[in-house]
């Protein structure tokens, strides 16, 4: 855990927070939106509610206490992610779609905190009835995200172990989808057949080529997945055959992709937010069907969407 004593008096506004099952990230901020400074501590959701000595209260304020001016009361906390979770400190209902910005905000819960120097608001994610679905901690990004991009119409993709994709129209959140492709990835590179195919080596047009097939035969996913393996076995000797991680990969998020696309309405846009290999991996798979998508700073656009909450509910408590 990372604790700064940095008393920044007056010019402290207000505390972000975004609350992981893994991890925890807080910042310090001012009335402009701008970073004073920032802690993190690997104590997040799933660590507190393992162990009954912590509590979410204590481990904030391990982190922010020595940011705190002296005689402060009621400074404003706002939380997104897994705090917010049933298991988390208060749970925050979900919110239905279609969603506005201010829909969020205004579903904001509050704990009860025993140090009065600090005034918590947890965001509530968001779920979908019909064809079921449910987040908690991307809805922030995507808030920020429509905060720097108030025109925009389509699809917004956030990478990750269960990738989250969500139509964004007219100012509102209207639909999303769920991918659990990471962790099939996972889950067959590591425990099946397929692991005796799937190493560290890649390649660009193996993953380029998996990624096209997967939309042109999209019913034939199951298929595809044991010729990673069957392709290496009937190989003749001396042949190089495609990387099976690079045709693996481009298989499961090409399929993801492929459905994605399918539901693409004319003149919408694909937007991503992520960084790393993985949204790369996203991003190439897109250029793939020609379209070009800027990778958004994941951390920045939470930041951005916690800040139009605090926003949101200040400009609410100074008309009441």
């Amino acid at each position: 855990m990372t604790a700064l004593n940095q008393d920044y008096g007056t010019s402290l506004s207000w505390i972000a927070v975004d609350w992981g099952t893994s991890n925890l990230r807080v910042w310090a901020m001012d009335d402009k939106a701008n970073i004073l400074g920032s802690a993190e501590s690997p104590l997040g959701m799933n660590a507190i509610a393992g162990d009954p000595k912590l509590s979410f209260e204590a481990v904030l304020l391990g982190l922010i206490d020595g940011w705190l001016p002296e005689g402060v009361m009621g400074l404003p906390v706002m939380i997104c992610g897994m705090a917010g979770a049933k298991q988390g400190w208060l749970e925050a209902p979900y919110c239905d779609v279609p969603a506005r910005p201010s829909d969020l905000a205004q579903g904001a819960v509050k704990p009860n905190v025993n140090d009065p120097r600090i005034s918590v608001f947890i965001l509530p994610g968001l779920c979908q009835r019909g064809d079921s679905d449910v987040m908690r901690g991307e809805e922030t990004q995507l808030v920020g995200f429509m905060a720097g991009h108030p025109d925009f119409s389509g699809w917004v993709c956030l990478p990750g172990t269960h990738s989250k994709w969500a139509r964004i129209a007219g100012g509102e959140i209207t639909a999303f989808r769920t991918y659990m492709s990471g962790e099939v990835f996972a889950l067959l590179s590591n425990n099946s057949i397929l692991k005796h195919s799937v190493d560290d080596t890649w390649d660009d047009a193996a993953f380029a080529d998996a990624v096209r097939a997967a939309r042109t035969q999209p019913t034939a996913f199951l298929h595809s997945l044991f010729g990673v393996r069957a392709g290496a076995l009937v190989a003749p000797a001396g042949t190089s055959v495609p990387p099976g991680a690079s045709v693996l990969s481009g298989t499961v998020i090409g399929t993801e992709i492929a459905d994605v696309l399918g539901l693409l309405e004319p003149g919408e846009n694909i937007a991503l937010i992520g960084a790393g290999k993985l949204a790369s991996l996203y991003q190439a798979a897109l250029a793939v069907h020609h379209h070009k998508a800027a990778l958004q700073d994941g951390a920045a656009i939470t930041l951005a969407g916690l800040s139009q909450a605090y926003g949101t509910l200040i400009s609410a408590s100074k008309e009441n």
